[in-house]
């Protein structure tokens, strides 16, 4: 077995001290192979190291396993110098919930004197732009019609803005429509607690057999907590019948604006490394994001907590590859401490 394919197969199973060993081996063997590198990353961002991690991540964009192709510009990327009166579009980069993390550096770049255009998908442009410093949402076929000083690759921007594990910006930054906000306070409409759950995300993600769970364990969490109402945010793809016990919210989830708004109104969101797990979280919503034991690199770093988001978002990790039980009991056990039984009649009043 090559070097490499070992070391994927013991960051799979958390032998992350012995996959480290196997980068430092690789370094040493060739320095320049750009998949040892890309690999690499992974385990900085784990150690905390940011900045080395998330360069030695670029290599993966040679690889055609990071990011997205150069944009359709002869501007240059953004080279840290005076942002005062230009304007810098920022190409978010890969799935909805990587759109979501990287959007929130538009407001770097407006608190820096510049201002911001984001080229993402048109279906996200009505709730990105409601981001601080976000003048103008476009689609890639509009840049070569936009006028832009410099631009930036969307996963480039934490260590192109210089951060670290304590500097990554974090705080809220996604708000839901107050409009639809009002609309949907009538159809999430109850005196329990309210608890959305999603249990599955893009099944072409990179190795999503191992992100995942069996939904039954998420969606068995309505037993015995007939004093919670649980809504499921599922939409699109891997939908099941439910119980009677979840609403099911798939029919009517028809926009990002709608998923915003019905997510304000929950009190809880418990869901995998899904794009609600990012939306929520950037809400500063509670959320509780299960994942498994090689996290997307996101939640690689720290334990409860991810530097990215606020300690609102809580992380749930698998602690046994192959197995969730001691994850989704962790689960059960905090939800009843979140909502105790006897606090139901005086939390509805």
């Amino acid at each position: 077995m090559h070097l490499i394919d070992q070391q994927l197969n013991l960051m799979i199973r958390g032998r992350f001290d012995e996959g480290w060993k196997i980068a430092q081996e690789l370094e040493r063997i060739d320095p320049d192979d750009r998949r040892a590198k890309f690999n690499r990353g992974w385990f900085l961002i784990h150690q905390g190291r940011f900045q080395e991690g998330f360069q030695c991540l670029e290599y993966g964009r040679s690889l055609n396993v990071y990011g997205s192709p150069k944009l359709n510009t002869n501007k240059p990327i953004w080279d840290g110098s005076d942002l005062t009166g230009k304007i810098v579009i920022i190409n978010l980069e890969a799935g909805y919930g990587d759109n979501i993390i990287q959007a929130r550096f538009a407001t770097e770049i407006w608190r820096r004197g510049g201002q911001c255009i984001l080229c993402c998908d048109k279906t996200v442009h009505s709730i990105f732009m409601r981001i601080p410093g976000v003048v103008e949402c476009i689609t890639l076929d509009q840049v070569p019609m936009t006028y832009h000083d410099f631009w930036i690759p969307g996963f480039s921007c934490s260590w192109i803005f210089g951060h670290t594990v304590e500097t990554i910006p974090n705080e809220p930054y996604l708000f839901a429509k107050p409009e639809s906000v009002e609309i949907w306070k009538s159809i999430i409409k109850t005196e329990k607690f309210k608890v959305g759950i999603r249990w599955s995300g893009n099944p072409k993600f990179e190795h999503q057999q191992f992100r995942i769970f069996p939904p039954e364990m998420l969606v068995n969490l309505s037993k015995n907590n007939d004093h919670i109402q649980f809504y499921s945010l599922q939409r699109d793809t891997d939908l099941r019948e439910l119980p009677e016990e979840i609403q099911d919210l798939n029919h009517i989830l028809i926009s990002w604006e709608d998923t915003a708004a019905a997510i304000e109104n929950l009190d809880l969101v418990i869901t995998s490394c899904t794009s609600i797990a990012h939306l929520a979280s950037a809400m500063g919503k509670p959320t509780w994001v299960i994942v498994p034991i090689l996290p997307y690199h996101i939640w690689a770093y720290g334990d409860r907590h991810s530097p990215w988001y606020s300690e609102q978002t809580v992380v749930y990790r698998q602690k046994k590859f192959g197995q969730w039980s001691d994850t989704f009991q962790q689960v059960r056990d905090d939800l009843l401490l979140k909502f105790p039984k006897k606090n139901v009649e005086s939390t509805a009043e």
